[in-house]
């Protein structure tokens, strides 16, 4: 029975990490990444400060709600939005959300790994966000390097989650072979990239009572 419960939970890790076109994969999808992270996408996008004008990334958008609800800000304006994810699932899923944005050219998806962007221009980006994914990178330091260099100086980046949940979810054995939830790993990381005024910030979202935990920072001027 243990055998089995061990191998049910490095499914489940596997599918948070990069969610699969399985039944466990679109249960994670839908409850997961949809209903429970939904809010911190849109707070992610909050933080941000998303303007008409700006060029915005994110990275890991899985079923695409921070990219819809960036493209709503920049559609009236010149800006454009991109996602990087590296689920074909979450790929198609997001395609279907965002399907209006992608045929007007205003978004622009892409089937790829944060460490390896080597198709998006250096010095590009105003804004670039993520939600829960951090801790799934098994190298940090190329990945923090890859972001530093797609981001103009002076830019910004944004990461949200909810720590207490991560710790519970870690606690259940659910990370064990496909993550490292440590905080101050990633903050270490993000200071020996190249990025200043990085900073953690804990609020209680007001209408769902949820712990947020936002880390923001921003790319070194030139």
């Amino acid at each position: 029975m243990s055998q089995i419960a061990s191998k049910l939970r490095e499914v489940i890790g596997r599918n948070l990490r990069k969610p699969e076109a399985t039944l466990i994969g679109r249960i994670i999808k839908k409850y997961g990444l949809e209903k429970k992270n939904r809010v911190i996408e849109l707070e992610a996008v909050r933080l941000c400060d998303v303007q008409p004008d700006y060029k915005v990334l994110e990275v890991g958008f899985g079923p695409g709600i921070g990219i819809e609800a960036t493209y709503n800000i920049i559609k009236g304006g010149n800006g454009k939005v991109y996602g990087v994810d590296f689920s074909e699932e979450m790929v198609e899923s997001a395609t279907k959300r965002v399907n209006e944005g992608i045929s007007n050219g205003k978004v622009e998806l892409h089937h790829a790994d944060v460490a390896n962007m080597s198709f998006l221009k250096s010095n590009s980006f105003d804004r670039v966000f993520h939600c829960n994914c951090y801790y799934f990178w098994p190298d940090l330091t190329l990945a923090v390097n890859e972001l530093n260099r797609v981001m103009k100086p002076g830019a910004v980046m944004v990461t949200t989650m909810n720590y207490e949940r991560l710790k519970k979810i870690q606690s259940k054995g659910y990370f064990d072979k496909c993550g490292n939830i440590d905080m101050n790993r990633y903050l270490s990381a993000l200071q020996s990239g190249g990025f200043q005024e990085v900073k953690l910030k804990s609020f209680k979202h007001e209408s769902s009572g949820i712990n947020i935990e936002a880390i923001i920072a921003q790319k070194l001027e030139n």
